[in-house]
């Protein structure tokens, strides 16, 4: 039993033992346990200290030997047993639903955890690529920066940050020793200490800045580049410095320059040729032209161009006066070039009209590709005029192959009819009947004389015997023989000091006699004609179709009904007139003369508004020479004469003349024959005193060559040249072919004298 007891009692022993360890381990998990199992948890640490004390109790009672109180002491152990395991039950579910509560928080939790771990792996990822396209984005920059186009990072106090290679290798770098350097060190430039420097204008708030620059090396060269400045931020969008890019512009610009250089020519060019020159576009605006289609168009270049070519380039037809069509629409249908109808007139800003000669072309890109059209044009209303000119020539000359086919024969015959009639005076003696009809006679003949001459105007040989003259003298003169018994009043406009001219006297009357006639006719209930003459100089590219010089202007303007426009082309033009008993030669006479004279004659007219003529005569630096006056008398005379005529005709009225006038006479029908006889006179010593030449012989020697051999045999001979009609200029330059005088046939009596008295007797040998 004593072994039970203390068996007992170490056993006790044992479990307070373990008791106190679960106190103190309950007092320790008390600290840590949750909130709202730290009561509970406190109870079981009462009751633990309940069970130690129960613990020590039993071990007292069993030393001591108070068992009654055994009994209750274990009797309250096994009731508070049964609520400390009721209570651990109680807190044991309540943790295991805690722990079920838990768990399935610590399930979402979990889950929560999952996910978002998935997201930080997605993130992670993200961030990864991020970070790989920083990289690859680093790099690019970097390759971009180290690239072969310069860039400078500069500060907004003008330092460089930064620089690539490439900058280096073009402007000034800090150099091995580093440091900080500006801009403006390594690249001065004109736009340095400027508004107009970029980095300026960038901290001045744009966004934006594209400028020029220019570097030049030490051997001069040149190199041109283009700046463009940006903004350089931080992550705030503070401006924290300039980012500058050089493009290297050399070629460019060297072919800007070239092009320069080429538009520059090429509107050199355009300026300075004769024609003029538009450029439209495929609209046909103006694009362009130059200074004579300004001075043609009466537009200048600001106020055409962008204007339709219609604007500006008004066109007719000369004969319909009807707008032609715009050259450029055809050349863009048809993609070839057009020539314009002839008969264009070009109608300028002001009205001026003119006549053109134009083509236009298609302007083509190097693809082939119509960009626009080219129209050229020039005046040529001169050479209308002078076309004009040329057929009323070629219309003259007409006539004079008509006038020199019939002046030799038609002339010989008068000169004997003259002679005879001269002959027959004579006979008949002053005052009587017979020479009162002769008369009558002798005007008939001098009258077709002056018809003969008229035609001779045109032919070939009607060249004017000229001789310096006073226009002025010539102008009264004619016109007042013109008026007489004319109901027609006129005036003289001649200004002072009007020079001479160097002219026929007698056919500037007559194209004088023709105007003043034609201008009389024109006013049949009276008027008054105006005659003006002034000194006038012609300069190079003036509107008259003469050379520069000096000219003696001689204007006609009458009060008449004018001449329609649409005859106006004609009037100078043989056999053409208006009038019921006009010949159509009087102004043909006119032209023919004035031409022949080496001058100009010019018409302006207009209906119910009169009619001027103007003409152009050259003038002569010599005085008017002077004259003795002509004697009307016969003057005898003596010595030999030498007829030389193939017409037996006027050899025997000549010769009759001659012996009337007391001179001896020899015939010879043709040159060889007067050669001989001129010959064997100068063996006999008994020269001719004078011999007269025929320059026309038909199938035989004439005057020209026969004058020649004379003059071999006697370089003293006295000849005079006589025809009625010769291609040759002699008759109107005769001295410089050896011969003394001139006789015009037909001739009369005292002419005859006339002519033979002026002459100087041969020295007798």
């Amino acid at each position: 039993m004593i072994t039970f007891h203390y068996l007992s009692i170490f056993l006790v022993c044992v479990g307070a033992l373990i008791m106190a360890i679960a106190i103190r381990t309950s007092l320790k998990i008390n600290k840590t346990v949750a909130p709202e199992f730290r009561g509970k948890w406190s109870l079981v640490t009462r009751f633990m200290w309940f069970f130690l004390l129960g613990y020590c109790a039993f071990i007292v009672i069993k030393l001591t030997g108070i068992d009654y109180f055994l009994e209750l002491i274990t009797t309250l152990v096994f009731l508070c047993g049964s609520l400390f395991v009721l209570l651990i039950i109680r807190l044991s579910r309540e943790t295991i639903d805690q722990l079920d509560r838990n768990r399935t928080l610590i399930a979402n939790v979990n889950e929560n955890l999952r996910e978002t771990t998935r997201d930080l792996e997605e993130k992670i990822k993200e961030r990864i690529q991020t970070e790989e396209e920083l990289r690859q984005s680093k790099a690019i920059i970097e390759n971009i920066f180290n690239s072969s186009i310069p860039i400078c990072i500069t500060n907004v106090n003008y330092e460089i940050i930064k620089a690539n290679d490439a900058y280096y290798s073009l402007f000034e770098g800090p150099g091995d020793g580093g440091g900080k350097m500006l801009c403006y060190d390594s690249r001065p430039g004109s736009a340095c200490h400027t508004e107009s420097c970029p980095i300026r204008q960038i901290v001045a708030g744009k966004d934006l800045v594209v400028a020029d620059c220019l570097k030049i090396n030490e051997s001069g060269q040149k190199s041109y580049f283009i700046i463009t400045a940006k903004p350089f931020r931080n992550a705030e969008n503070e401006l924290i410095g300039i980012v500058e890019s050089f493009q290297n512009i050399t070629l460019r610009k060297i072919a800007e320059d070239s092009l320069a250089m080429e538009k520059e020519r090429l509107a050199i060019t355009l300026q300075s040729i004769g024609d003029g020159v538009i450029t439209t576009d495929l609209n046909g605006d103006i694009q362009l032209l130059n200074r004579v289609a300004e001075d043609l168009t009466g537009w200048s270049y600001e106020e055409a161009v962008g204007r339709p070519l219609e604007e500006v380039f008004h066109i007719v037809d000369y004969a319909t006066r009807k707008r032609l069509e715009n050259p450029v629409s055809g050349v863009i249908a048809s993609g070839q070039t057009v020539d314009v109808t002839p008969g264009t007139v070009l109608i300028a800003r002001d009205g001026w009209e003119r006549f053109i000669a134009d083509s236009a072309a298609p302007i083509f890109s190097s693809k082939s590709k119509i960009l626009g059209v080219v129209l050229v044009f020039r005046d040529i209303s001169e050479k209308r005029k002078m076309e004009s000119e040329i057929t009323k020539l070629d219309k003259l000359k007409s006539i004079g192959l008509l006038a020199g086919g019939i002046a030799h024969d038609f002339n010989n015959l008068l000169a004997a009819i003259l002679g005879n009639i001269s002959l027959a005076r004579i006979t008949a003696g002053p005052g009587s009947t017979v020479d009162e009809r002769l008369v009558k006679a002798e005007t008939a003949v001098m009258k077709a004389k002056g018809l003969t001459q008229q035609l001779l105007t045109f032919a070939k040989g009607g060249a004017p015997v000229k001789k310096i003259i006073s226009i002025e003298e010539l102008l009264r003169e004619s016109v007042t023989f013109a008026l007489r018994g004319s109901n027609t009043k006129y005036q003289f406009e001649i200004k002072p000091d009007l020079r001479s001219v160097e002219a026929d006297g007698g056919q500037i009357s007559q194209a004088i006699n023709n105007l003043i006639i034609n201008a009389d006719q024109a006013m049949p209930k009276g008027g008054t004609i105006t005659i003006a003459a002034e000194n006038c100089t012609l300069r190079p590219h003036n509107t008259v179709p003469l050379p520069p010089g000096d000219y003696v202007k001689v204007a006609i303007r009458d009060q008449g009904v004018g001449i329609a426009e649409k005859h106006l082309p004609l009037i100078f033009d043989p056999y053409f007139t208006t009038k019921e008993a006009g010949s159509g030669l009087g102004l043909a006479t006119v032209y023919s003369i004035v031409n022949r004279h080496g001058g100009a004659i010019e018409v302006f007219s207009r209906e119910n508004a009169g009619t001027t003529f103007v003409m152009y005569l050259p003038a002569s630096a010599e005085q008017t020479a002077s004259e003795d006056h002509e004697q009307e008398d016969i003057q005898q005379g003596s010595g030999s004469v030498l007829i030389m005529d193939d017409d037996q005709d006027v050899r025997e009225v000549a010769g009759m003349m001659l012996t009337e006038l007391g001179y001896e006479v020899a015939f010879a029908p043709d040159g060889q024959e007067a050669v001989r006889l001129y010959r064997q006179a100068m063996k006999d010593r008994r020269p001719f005193g004078y011999v007269i030449l025929d320059l026309t012989i038909p199938g035989g020697m004439g005057g020209e060559e026969t004058i020649k051999k004379l003059r071999e045999i006697d370089p003293d001979v006295k000849a005079i040249v006589s025809s009625g009609y010769s291609s040759s200029p002699i008759m109107a330059n005769f001295k410089e072919y050896g011969f003394t005088a001139v006789a015009v046939k037909p001739y009369n009596i005292v002419e005859l004298s006339r002519i033979f008295h002026k002459i100087p007797k041969r020295a007798k040998d």
